[in-house]
């Protein structure tokens, strides 16, 4: 989102919760909730009572933004790169369409 400043943010991750997303992604096991403000965070399905990581694919496909359930008011912004480059490691990858 251009012209928006951002305040860094330390966003902590356990690789726990990387790798159940990772899995839930690669397997196509990704659940969807929309928050009011109408974005759409996939999580691993069946992990919405426990601590998990959530992902949202921002419109414009410019970024990806990444928060855990434990703390929602941390996020992370990769670029799209960034996230293609993270979910091409995946076991099964399909190249992106483009």
């Amino acid at each position: 989102m251009a012209g928006i400043e951002r305040e860094p943010t330390e966003l902590r991750i356990p690789r726990a919760a990387l790798d159940a997303f990772a899995a839930a992604l690669s397997v196509q096991t990704v659940a969807m909730r929309t928050w009011p403000d109408g974005i759409e965070w996939m999580y691993p399905v069946g992990t919405w009572e426990e601590a998990h990581l959530e992902v949202a694919l921002m419109p414009g496909g410019e970024e990806v933004r990444l928060r855990m359930s434990t703390d929602r008011s941390n996020i992370a912004v990769w670029t799209i790169q960034q996230w293609w480059d993270f979910t091409g490691r995946l076991p099964g990858a399909r190249p992106p369409q483009g």
